[in-house]
């Protein structure tokens, strides 16, 4: 997980995080749902001022620092070291990062209950829930400059291999639920590696293999070790010291100056929807606010749900009616800002790219497919423009045609899906006209595109 992390201090008997927690539906209010106000936070700014904290922390590696007392209570669930770097973070969380640490403690409430349960079945420590203070202070879509993404700073390599989707449509690693399950299991297997939290906390920092092999070409058998021969990064030396310093944050709140919100219960429930579909459009059918919905799904990249069967969190109140309607709110929605196409003999990916005036990358990523793959005709793929617009745009491109040196009546209009008549009759042809390279023909091929279909 190389990521740049995010430190913040909060209790350990209260590590958890509540996500969704299922309750039956109810009828829906005549006033839209909105989203609860929350302090701001910049995450890029917070961002810094860790980077900055994890250098002055290997700064002062040498140094002696005033202690801060153990919480044995409060890091029951994992020992916490005793070492100089832990209280100098400690003194740095309590100081300079005061103000930015308080507003992701009072944000962990969102999340504890969620990520309490999701530790407590794979059998990990409850401290654990912990370690997103240090990544991303529990914003789902805060992303590092490495390209880790989520409330877990999962690389997209990392977060495919344990079953979460990352792909144009869908990152789930902003998903809290779903990616709190990958990176439980994640943490699971670096303990069962190296059968000891700080070189596992290490390893999720800088990745398992660079561990190993500092571990190998020094010949220590410890975290700490590795840090004093500065065998690792110096993020990952700084951040399995701010780990610990949460923890006994975590553990008395109150005697470093900080204060915790008591969980919140969300009444949000998954609703199965065929899409795709857009969320603004599921905001009008149910009457819940459009920002509240695309803070419940974070992990839908585009503002919609992705083609196929796909839950989406919604409020309990308004899940009968979007339960009512889920398979065919796609067929409804006029603005969704994608369409389906069916391929004609001769269409290429960069030819309708251009038409369309995007990128060939775009088209790919959308549908899943490398620069290489032959596309048969009549195959259906997506294409990122709405399908009231999609027929007047490759008209526009499709519409004017130059004739080549060796191209004929006959071949002109079969590329174009035309008869040799039709051809004739666009362009007032008459029978034997010979025609000339650099000539512009009129030329409008039948094109067959839905909003919503396969």
């Amino acid at each position: 997980m190389m990521s740049l992390r995010q430190l913040l201090p909060l209790p350990i008997s209260a590590l958890l995080f509540t996500a969704c927690v299922s309750t039956a539906p109810s009828p829906i209010p005549p006033a839209p749902l909105t989203r609860a106000a929350e302090a701001p936070i910049d995450g890029a700014e917070y961002r810094r001022h860790l980077e900055d904290a994890y250098t002055e922390i290997v700064a002062r590696e040498g140094k002696p620092l005033a202690g801060s007392q153990v919480d044995s209570q409060a890091a029951a669930s994992i020992p916490i070291p005793e070492h100089r770097t832990i209280n100098g973070a400690v003194s740095l969380f309590s100081t300079k990062m005061r103000e930015s640490i308080q507003t992701s403690l009072h944000r962990s409430a969102k999340y504890r209950t969620m990520i309490d349960r999701e530790l407590a079945g794979q059998q990990l420590p409850r401290g654990l829930a912990w370690l997103p203070v240090i990544e991303s202070a529990y914003l789902p879509t805060l992303t590092s400059k490495a390209g880790a993404h989520g409330v877990w700073q999962f690389m997209p390599e990392t977060a495919r291999e344990y079953g979460l989707r990352v792909d144009w449509w869908v990152d789930e690693r902003a998903d809290p639920e779903r990616s709190t399950k990958a990176a439980a299991a994640y943490l699971r297997d670096l303990y069962r590696q190296f059968g000891d939290w700080s070189l596992a906390l290490a390893a999720y920092n800088c990745g398992p293999g660079r561990v190993r092999q500092a571990l190998v070409r020094t010949g220590a058998t410890t975290f700490w070790e590795l840090l004093d021969l500065s065998a690792l990064p110096k993020e990952t030396r700084g951040y399995v010291p701010t780990f610990y310093a949460t923890l006994l944050i975590a553990g008395d709140p109150e005697t470093y100056g900080f204060t915790l919100l008591s969980p919140v219960q969300h009444d949000a429930q998954r609703v199965e929807v065929a899409g795709p579909v857009s969320l603004q459009y599921l905001a009008e059918v149910t009457g819940v606010g459009n920002d509240l919905l695309r803070e419940l799904n974070p992990e839908l990249k585009r503002g919609m749900l992705p083609p196929g069967r796909r839950s989406v969190r919604i409020p309990a109140v308004a899940a009968l009616a979007l339960s009512e309607r889920a398979t065919t709110v796609k067929d409804e929605d006029d603005n969704l800002a994608v369409c389906s196409f069916r391929l004609r003999r001769g269409d290429t990916i960069a030819k309708l790219a251009k038409k369309l005036g995007t990128e060939p990358e775009t088209i790919l990523a959308m549908n899943n497919l490398e620069a290489g793959d032959r596309l048969a005709g009549g195959r259906s793929i997506y294409l990122p423009v709405r399908a009231r617009e999609l027929g007047v745009l490759l008209r526009q491109a499709d519409d004017v045609y130059t004739v080549v040196k060796g191209d004929t009546l006959y071949s002109i209009a079969k590329r174009h899906g035309l008869s040799a008549a039709d051809l004739r009759e666009l362009n007032d042809l008459r029978g034997g006209s010979t025609l000339k390279p650099g000539q512009k023909l009129r030329v409008a091929p039948g094109r067959s595109m839905t909003a919503g279909g396969g």
